[in-house]
């Protein structure tokens, strides 16, 4: 009954690689403000294309324009600037837009035009976010043991299995008047929780669809599910009118005897290789939910890993200490450009009371053989892939190491979607790292690219997935 493919949702537009790994892309402009603005001169290329070409986008919400091909220098004029509001300089090679909330569907056409006159045209559809939260609101069971072990900065709540909390939002329009008398549907899109109307409804279920009271606040009853395990739970509350929605997540715990069950989240991390016999720089994070703190975390002897329990990395191999429930710990696997090979290695933790639970960190190899060296720019490897929590089928918070060759430095570096951060370490390294929190985890099948800019305009990509 678990969720297999989990429905992405990103607060802006998911930009995914078009192509075969190492597509050059002409280069990625930001949108400019009313009187238009430039970026660093490119080659001319391939035809102009700006895109997405057309696309909805919430208001208060981070969007992603890219462009390739044409000729460079490029301008963009904003059809609605009050609405849109776009920088007012090009930067590198992604540029974001948010635009100011309305209260009624407003089409924005954006006009992108290069040095020798060719344009290409963006429209966007403006519309209104009436939630005014980030996350839904939860209101645990009176007397929950789990509720203290939650969290908060990757959980919004957490839940005994079982448990009969509520979740809720409120609704309001741009001018700040209450929205009374609306529907809101509330969805649990993973394994987890299911949801009625009331606390005392004889049926729960995955869906449930309620109305706003007086004060604009919908409130749906949620029920942990009993043979739920120490795992993540995606809840979405969409408002039926206007189609805004917001994504939260929860924690649900099995409880035995009064103690919620030890757990390690996820059950396997890791990643694959690209090349053969190379290993970029990996950093996964773990979860321990349940049990009784403080926790001990371990590897095999003489193990290479390196483990951090959020102060400091220890010495590889090393064991690390935990002091409450719901901690984090993270573990490294180093880069190397002449060894890697395929290994699964058992990370285990212990609690107070001697319960024990495991998880894996897994290395698959690669199987392409590095090409040989290039003045063009480069990017690599193409593509480093996360190995997703088998249970909750998302990555959590990782980072990834990329390196840079050839083309003209200075470079600029970015990604495809707000919640994953690029930056330049040292002149020629790009360091991406995203975070799993209670708004935004980075799910199975998703893909994002990594972008760089050369100093002469031209653009590279790889991607970083979660599979």
């Amino acid at each position: 009954m678990r969720a297999q493919g989990v429905i992405q949702n990103i607060s802006g537009r998911l930009a995914s690689v078009a192509g075969a790994a190492g597509l050059a892309l002409t280069l990625t402009l930001a949108l400019a403000g009313c009187g238009g603005s430039k970026s660093t001169p490119a080659a001319a290329t391939t035809t102009l294309a700006a895109g997405p070409a057309t696309f909805s986008a919430f208001g208060n919400t981070l969007n992603t324009i890219t462009i390739t091909g044409g000729t460079g220098p490029y301008t963009v004029r904003s059809s609605d600037a009050n609405t849109i509001a776009v920088p007012a300089q090009v930067t590198g090679p992604t540029i974001p837009i948010t635009p100011k909330n309305v209260l009624a569907n407003t089409v924005v056409t954006l006009t992108v035009t290069d040095s020798a006159a060719a344009t290409s045209i963006v429209t966007v559809t403006v519309v209104p976010a009436t939630i005014t939260t980030p996350l839904i609101a939860f209101a645990s069971a009176t007397g929950s043991v789990c509720a203290p072990e939650n969290n908060a900065t990757v959980s919004a709540a957490t839940l005994c299995a079982g448990e009969i909390a509520s979740a809720s939002v409120m609704l309001k329009d741009v001018n700040g008047a209450v929205l009374a008398n609306r529907e809101v549907r509330f969805e649990v899109l993973t394994f987890g929780g299911a949801l009625a109307p009331k606390p005392d409804s004889s049926v729960f279920a995955r869906i449930a669809t309620v109305t706003t009271d007086a004060t604009g606040k919908a409130t749906v009853a949620l029920k942990a599910d009993v043979e739920a395990t120490s795992e993540a739970a995606f809840l979405r509350a969409t408002d039926v009118v206007s189609t805004h929605r917001i994504d939260t997540w929860f924690t649900v715990l099995k409880q035995t005897s009064g103690v919620s069950g030890l757990s390690i989240v996820p059950a396997t991390g890791g990643f694959t290789a690209y090349y053969t016999n190379e290993c970029p720089l990996i950093r996964r994070e773990y979860g321990v939910n349940g049990g009784r703190p403080p926790y001990a975390v371990t590897l095999p002897a003489a193990n290479t890993l390196v483990l951090n329990n959020g102060t400091a990395d220890v010495a590889p191999g090393a064991g690390i200490t935990l002091a409450n429930a719901g901690s984090r710990f993270t573990v490294l696997s180093a880069e190397s450009a002449t060894t890697c090979t395929s290994a699964s290695t058992v990370i285990t933790v212990t609690d107070s009371l001697g319960a024990v639970a495991t998880a894996n960190f897994s290395l698959t190899a690669g199987a392409t053989t590095r090409p040989a060296a290039t003045t063009d720019l480069v990017l690599s490897p193409p593509n480093i892939s996360m190995a997703a929590d088998v249970v909750s089928t998302y990555c959590t918070t990782s980072n990834a190491r990329y390196n840079i060759t050839g083309g003209t430095a200075p470079y600029f570096v970015a990604t495809s979607i707000p919640q994953i951060t690029a930056a330049l370490t040292g002149t020629n390294i790009l360091d991406a790292k995203f975070s799993s929190n209670s708004k935004w985890k980075m799910l199975k099948g998703q893909v994002a690219s990594m972008l760089v800019m050369d100093a002469a305009g031209k653009v590279v990509t790889a991607t970083l997935g979660c599979n």
